[in-house]
C-alpha cells in the first residue's frame, strides 16, 4: 500500500496533484523494482480508497519482505536527496514541492504500522527473531501505538500551526483501518 496513503490525504491540499503523482510512481516502482530482483512474481494492483496497493502472491523470506518494503522509501529518501544535492530544490518552486513529497512519503510510510512500509519491516523482523503468536502481538502494539503517536503529533500540529486536513486524514484513515483488527 506504500505512500499512496500520503497521495490520497495530500491531494486534499495539495498544490500540485502531478508532482505527487511522480513521488508515488517512484516509490511503488522502487518495490516493483525490488520485488523483480528477487525473481518474485508480478503483483497484482488493488485500487482502493487510499490508492492504489501493490499486491505480490505467495510467501516470501522475512528478509526478502524486508528488502521490498523499503525500497519504495529508499527511492523517495534517494530522489529526495538527488533534488537537493542538484540544487533543484533551492531554485525552483515545484523542486522544492517535490523535495516534499518524497520525503513526506518516504517517512509516512516508515511508521510501524500494518498495512504500511514500516509495518512490513516490523513484521518481517517480528518474523525473523519471534514465534508467530508473539509476532502478531508485537506488530499490533506496534501499530497502535503508532497510531496513537501520530495523533498526539496531528493534535500538536493542529494547535500550534492551524488545521492540517493532510495529516488530519492520514490519522483518521489509519485509525480506522488499524483500530478494527486490534479486537
Amino acid at each position: 500500500m506504500a505512500g499512496v496513503l500520503f497521495f490520497a490525504a495530500a491531494l486534499f491540499m495539495c498544490p500540485s496533484p502531478v508532482l505527487l503523482f511522480w513521488a508515488v510512481l517512484l516509490h511503488e516502482g522502487g518495490h516493483l523494482l525490488c520485488a523483480s530482483f528477487l525473481h518474485w512474481s508480478r503483483p497484482a494492483v488493488h485500487l482502493g480508497p487510499a490508492g492504489i496497493a501493490l499486491r505480490y502472491a505467495g510467501v516470501h523470506p522475512p528478509w526478502q519482505e524486508l528488502l521490498v518494503c523499503m525500497a519504495g522509501p529508499a527511492v523517495n529518501f534517494a530522489a529526495a536527496f538527488f533534488c537537493q544535492w542538484s540544487s533543484i530544490a533551492a531554485t525552483e518552486g515545484s523542486g522544492r514541492l517535490f523535495l516534499f513529497y518524497c520525503i513526506g512519503l518516504g517517512t509516512v510510510n516508515l511508521l510501524p504500522i500494518q498495512g504500511l512500509d514500516g509495518g512490513g519491516v516490523l513484521n518481517g523482523l517480528c518474523d525473523l527473531l519471534f514465534m508467530p503468536d508473539r509476532a502478531y502481538r508485537i506488530c499490533r502494539i506496534g501499530s497502535l501505538l503508532s497510531v496513537l503517536l501520530l495523533w498526539m503529533v496531528n493534535l500538536y500540529i493542529q494547535m500550534k500551526i492551524g488545521f492540517n486536513l493532510s495529516l488530519f486524514a492520514v490519522s483518521l484513515y489509519l485509525t480506522v483501518t488499524v483500530l478494527p483488527d486490534s479486537a
